[in-house]
C-alpha cells in the first residue's frame, strides 16, 4: 500500500515538474511585471495546478493526493498575491467539484499552501542571502506538515488511516520535490535576469555607439568592416556596410599603411592590448583629414580576432594646436623685442634670434631687417644661408627706390606672390640680383613711427606664393615693435649724449662752485683774522679813556664809551664765531670714541640751579671730541637763554639708536618759535627774535650745523610758540660690538 502511493505520489511530482517546464517556456515570453502579468500567471499556474489534480492517487473515492500543495506554495511565493488567489480558485472550485469525504481537507490544504507561500514571500523581502536549498526545503516541511493536520477535518473515522498512509510519503517525496520546482523557478528568473540585463547593456551600449561623437568601428585583421556606427558613416559618406564590401584600408593615405599595419600586429602579437595612434585618412569628399585611433584586439571562437577601433576626427584639433602654438611663438618674439627696450640689448642679437623663431612662422628663404638712412638703406639684421647672396651684409648701404618706399609707407605691407610676374622699378637691383638667385616671391612689412617710416622687413622665399594672410600679420606685428625699438634706441642714444653733455657741465660747475666757495672762505677768514686787530685798538683806546680821562669826561660820555666797549667786544665775539665756523673746512677732524655722557655732564655745569634737567641713558659715538663739547655748549646756552622768561625751567636730554646712527636731542621748555622757520633757524646771522630780548651773535646754530655735517650726521628743530623747541641731531655709530659694550658699562 505504502509503495504504492509513494509510486503514485512521484508520478504526481513528475507531472509537476514536467508542467513547470511547460509553464517555464510560456512565462519565458513575458518580461513586464504588473498586474495583468500576474493575473496571466496566475491562469497558468490554475491551469497546471488543474492538470496535476486531475491525474491524483486516489486512497478511497473522495479522498485524492496530488502535489498541488507545492505548486500552489511556491506560486505564491514567487509569483505575488494575485497570482496566487487567481491560481487557487482554479484548484479549489474543481476540489468541491469533485466531492467526496475529503472535499474540506482538500481545499483547506490550498489554502494552506498559499498562505505558507506569501508568508515565505514576506520573510524573503529582509534576507539578503538568495534562494537557498534550506529555504525551500523548510517551506515544504511546514506546508506538508500542515496538510497532514488539515487531514482531521475528514470523517474521524477515515482520519488516522489517511494519516498513516501519506504522512510519510508526503514529509519524504513533498519537500524534496518543492526544493527541486523552487530551485528550477529561481535558476529561470535569474536567467530571465540576467538576458534583461544583457538587452539592457546592449542597447546602453547601442545607443553609446550611435550616439557618440567619435567613430566606432569593429574589423577584421585584414580591414574589412563588421560594423561602423552612424558617425564613421557620415564622416566616409556611406549610407550602410550592406550595400557593398567596404575595407577601411582604402580610405588611409598610402604613407600611413605601413604605421597602420604595425599597428594591428602589435595588437595580434599581444606586445599591446591597446593601441592609440593617428593617421591620416581621405573623408567621404576626399579631403585630407587627421584621425585618432584607438584599437584593441576582441577575441571570438567563431569568427576569430576582430579589432574594435574607436577613432576621431583631430584635425580642427590639431591646427588649433598649430595655431596656439604659433601664437606662443608670436608673443615670445614680442616679448624678446620688449627686452630690447627694457634691457637696451643689443639689437642685432635680438634681431638674429628674432629671425631664427620667426622661421618656423614664416617660411623664408633670406630676411633682412632694413633702416633708412638718408638716400640708402643699411641692413641692420641678416638671415641669410651661407655661402650666398654675398652682396648683401650690414656693412654697405644700399641704393633704393623713392617710388617703392613711398608705397610701401602708404600701404604698410606689399606681397610679390610670383616675382616671374613683378615689374622692377628702377633702384631696384638688389631685387633683381635675388630674383635671379632663385628667389620667387617676396614680402615687405613697413617699420613705421609717427607716420614716419624708419626702415622696413624683407622676406624672401625661393617657394611662390609663400606668405599668406597669417604670414603678413605675423610680420607686421614684428615690422611694429622693431620700429618702436629704433625709435627707442634712438632716443635712448639721445639721452645718454644730453647726460653725457650735462654731466660735464655739472663737473664744471661744482669745481667752480668749489672754487669760489674756497675764495670765500679764505676771503671770510681773513677778513675774520685782519677784522681782529682793528678791535682790539678800539678795545684799548676806550680802557685809557676810561681809566686816564675818567674824570674830565661827563656821564653821556663815559655812557657813549661804554656803548663803544660793548660793541667792540660784541663784533669781536661775532668775528671768533665766524672765525670759528669758516675754519671749519680747514680744520681736520681728529675723530675717537666719544664717551658722550661724559661731555655732556661737564656742560652741565653751565645750566643755572633752578633748572630741572632730565637726561635718557646716552650712547657713545664717534666724532672730534673739541667740536662736539661746542655743539653741547651752544645747544645748552641756547636752551638756557630762550627758556628763562619761560614759566617753568626744564631741559631734557634724550638718545635713541637708528640703524647705524645715534639720534640726540635736546629738549626745552622756553618760549619757541615758528616752526616754518625751522628750516633757516641754522643760517648765519639767522634771528627769530630781537637782539635786544636775547643776547648772542646768531652764529651759534650755524656752527653746530656745520660741526655735525663734518662728521656725516645732520641736524633739526621741532617747535611750537610758547610750547618750548627740540633740537636733533645725528652721528655715526661706533661699532656694534664695542657699542653694547658701553651699553652694559652704564
Amino acid at each position: 500500500m505504502i509503495l504504492d502511493t509513494f509510486v503514485s505520489l512521484i508520478y504526481n511530482a513528475a507531472l509537476l515538474l514536467s508542467l513547470s517546464i511547460v509553464y517555464d517556456i510560456i512565462a519565458a515570453q513575458e518580461s513586464k511585471v504588473s498586474r495583468l502579468t500576474q493575473v496571466y500567471t496566475g491562469l497558468i499556474v490554475g491551469v497546471i495546478a488543474l492538470a496535476i489534480m486531475i491525474n491524483p492517487w486516489i486512497m478511497q473515492p473522495g479522498i485524492v493526493f496530488d502535489t498541488r500543495t507545492i505548486l500552489y506554495s511556491l506560486g505564491a511565493m514567487f509569483f505575488g498575491p494575485i497570482a496566487a488567489i487567481v491560481s487557487s480558485l482554479f484548484g479549489i472550485a474543481y476540489r468541491i467539484w469533485m466531492g467526496g469525504a475529503g472535499v474540506y481537507s482538500g481545499v483547506a490544504t490550498i489554502i494552506s499552501a498559499v498562505v505558507w507561500g506569501l508568508i515565505w514571500r514576506r520573510i524573503h523581502k529582509y534576507r539578503t542571502h538568495p534562494y537557498s536549498f534550506g529555504e525551500f526545503y523548510q517551506l515544504g516541511i511546514l506546508n506538508h506538515i500542515s496538510m497532514i493536520l488539515l487531514m482531521f477535518l475528514m470523517p474521524r473515522e477515515l482520519q488516522w488511516d489517511v494519516i498513516n498512509t501519506i504522512s510519510l510519503p508526503v514529509l519524504i517525496i513533498y519537500p524534496l520535490a518543492t526544493v527541486i520546482l523552487g530551485q528550477i523557478i529561481v535558476r529561470r528568473f535569474e536567467r530571465m535576469q540576467e538576458k534583461k540585463a544583457l538587452k539592457r547593456s546592449e542597447k546602453k551600449y547601442r545607443l553609446l555607439a550611435e550616439t557618440t561623437k567619435d567613430m566606432i568601428l569593429l574589423h577584421d585583421c585584414e580591414g574589412n568592416m563588421l560594423y561602423a556606427n552612424k558617425m564613421a558613416l557620415h564622416f566616409w559618406g556611406l549610407a550602410a556596410l550592406e550595400e557593398r564590401d567596404i575595407n577601411i584600408n582604402q580610405f588611409v593615405l598610402a604613407e600611413y599603411m605601413p604605421e597602420l599595419k604595425r599597428h594591428v600586429q602589435q595588437l595580434l602579437d599581444g606586445s599591446s592590448s591597446l593601441q592609440v595612434y593617428q593617421v591620416q585618412v581621405l573623408d567621404g569628399k576626399g579631403r585630407h583629414r587627421i584621425v585618432e585611433i584607438c584599437s584593441t584586439l576582441l577575441e571570438d571562437e567563431e569568427e576569430g580576432y576582430n579589432i574594435l577601433s574607436a577613432a576621431r576626427d583631430i584635425t580642427d584639433r590639431k591646427f588649433t594646436e598649430e595655431q596656439k602654438e604659433n601664437y606662443f611663438k608670436r608673443l615670445e618674439i614680442l616679448r624678446d623685442l620688449d627686452a630690447v627696450v627694457l634691457e637696451t640689448l643689443s639689437f642685432k642679437k635680438t634681431c638674429d634670434a628674432v629671425a631664427e623663431k620667426l622661421q618656423g612662422l614664416i617660411p623664408f628663404s633670406v630676411l633682412m631687417v632694413n633702416e633708412i638712412q638718408g638716400e640708402q638703406i643699411k641692413i641692420l639684421a641678416l638671415n641669410k644661408p651661407e655661402q650666398r647672396h654675398r652682396y648683401l651684409n650690414t656693412r654697405d648701404g644700399i641704393p633704393y627706390s623713392h617710388e617703392f618706399v613711398e608705397d610701401l609707407r602708404h600701404k604698410r605691407n606689399i606681397v610679390v606672390s610670383d616675382t616671374a610676374d613683378y615689374a622692377l622699378g628702377k633702384g631696384m637691383s638688389v631685387q633683381a640680383a635675388l630674383i635671379k638667385e632663385g628667389m620667387r616671391s617676396f614680402m615687405y612689412n613697413a617699420m613705421i613711427v609717427q607716420d614716419e617710416m624708419v626702415g622696413f622687413l624683407w622676406f624672401c622665399s625661393d617657394q611662390k606664393e609663400a606668405f599668406g594672410l597669417e604670414q603678413i600679420e605675423i610680420g607686421q606685428e614684428v615690422a611694429n615693435q622693431l620700429a618702436i625699438i629704433l625709435h627707442h634706441l634712438d632716443l635712448i642714444d639721445k639721452i645718454k649724449d644730453h647726460a653725457q653733455r650735462m654731466e660735464t657741465q655739472v663737473e664744471e660747475r661744482t669745481q667752480q662752485l668749489q672754487q669760489a666757495n674756497q675764495e670765500l672762505e679764505s676771503f671770510a677768514y681773513s677778513v675774520a683774522h685782519d677784522l681782529r686787530a682793528p678791535l682790539q685798538i678800539i678795545s684799548g683806546y676806550s680802557d685809557i679813556l676810561e681809566t686816564d680821562f675818567a674824570a674830565e669826561l661827563r656821564v653821556e660820555a663815559r655812557e657813549i664809551l661804554e656803548t663803544i666797549r660793548t660793541t667792540a667786544l660784541r663784533m669781536d665775539k661775532i668775528i671768533r664765531e665766524l672765525y670759528k665756523l669758516f675754519g671749519l673746512n680747514q680744520q681736520e677732524i681728529k675723530k675717537e670714541q666719544l664717551h658722550m655722557q661724559k661731555i655732556i655732564e661737564a656742560q652741565l655745569q653751565m645750566v643755572p640751579d633752578d633748572f630741572e634737567v632730565m637726561m635718557d641713558p646716552i650712547l657713545d659715538c664717534q666724532g672730534d671730541a673739541t667740536l662736539i663739547e661746542q655743539v653741547w655748549q651752544n645747544l645748552l646756552e641756547n636752551a638756557v637763554k630762550f627758556t628763562i622768561p619761560a614759566p617753568q625751567h626744564k631741559i631734557h636730554i634724550g638718545c635713541e639708536r637708528s640703524a647705524d646712527q645715534v639720534i640726540y636731542s635736546i629738549q626745552d621748555s622756553g618760549v619757541g618759535f615758528d616752526p616754518e622757520q625751522a628750516e633757516s633757524i641754522f643760517a648765519p646771522f639767522k634771528r627769530l627774535h630781537y637782539k635786544d630780548e636775547f643776547t648772542g651773535s646768531g652764529i651759534g646754530l650755524a656752527l653746530i650745523k656745520r660741526i655735525i655735517q663734518h662728521h656725516g650726521g645732520r641736524v633739526w628743530a621741532e617747535s611750537e610758540p610758547n610750547q618750548g623747541s627740540t633740537f636733533y641731531f645725528s652721528m655715526p655709530i661706533e661699532p656694534a660690538s664695542e657699542q653694547e659694550a658701553n651699553s652694559d658699562d652704564q
